[in-house]
């Protein structure tokens, strides 16, 4: 049986949280390397302008390790077939004249959908989403300190 509940927060975002009980930090967290991640070369012109965006956003935020490269990759594409699925709709309509003659949904909905739900968990995972945002807090100068202490 899988795991029950919310996914446990990263120790960083527990110590920005504000949280100080000891037996609640885990000073054994393994700690990606500094940086932030490149995207792959492999990656389409409309990908590496979301990628650009979205680590700028991620930066800022001080979120985006070269750990994450992938995550942030699936992440971005998921963006693109989303924009594109929604520029198919746009075209041709939600309900389209079938093959038998009987009006259908189009099947650009589904990939919408599919790429919308994608967006959502990624978006969630990294912080980009005003309800995940909600129960953390920035450390001001003097903060800084308390933090760093509760990461070890």
């Amino acid at each position: 049986m899988g795991q029950r509940g919310s996914p446990p927060y990263p120790t960083a975002l527990r110590a920005l949280n504000g949280e100080t009980r000891p037996t609640r930090i885990n000073k054994r967290e393994p700690k990606p390397a500094a940086g932030t991640p490149t995207c792959p070369r492999t990656a389409s012109k409309d990908v590496k302008a979301i990628w650009d965006y979205t680590l700028d956003q991620l930066a800022t935020m001080g979120l985006a390790t070269p750990a994450d490269r992938d995550a942030l990759l699936c992440y971005c594409e998921a963006v693109v077939r989303h924009r594109k699925a929604s520029a198919l709709i746009a075209q041709h309509g939600v309900v389209v004249m079938g093959l038998n003659g009987a009006w259908t949904t189009y099947q650009g909905v589904t990939v919408q959908r599919d790429a919308a739900n994608e967006i959502k968990a990624f978006a969630r995972e990294f912080g980009m989403t005003p309800s995940s945002r909600v129960g953390l807090t920035v450390p001001d100068a003097a903060d800084g300190s308390k933090a760093a202490r509760l990461l070890g």
